[in-house]
């Protein structure tokens, strides 16, 4: 099935799959999550696992609460 899988199928294939690992992070960067950071820390360090995966992407759609100014 994939013996016939060229270099430049696999070039795009590992650009599709850097894309899909790190969504969560482009998702909460773009919102601007306050906790974005850890959204790229729990992203990388275990986002290989499609469980830290999952976490990353919960954390990154989670509803994004004002910011408070000081009082």
């Amino acid at each position: 099935m994939f013996g016939d899988i060229g270099p430049v199928e696999v070039v795009l294939l590992a650009a599709l799959a850097f894309v899909l690992y790190l969504l969560p992070t482009y998702i909460a960067f773009r919102r601007g999550v306050q906790s974005r950071w850890v959204v790229l820390a729990v992203n990388v360090a275990l986002g290989a696992t499609f469980l830290g995966w999952l976490v990353a992407l919960f954390l990154a759609t989670r509803p994004v609460r004002p910011r408070q100014l000081p009082a």
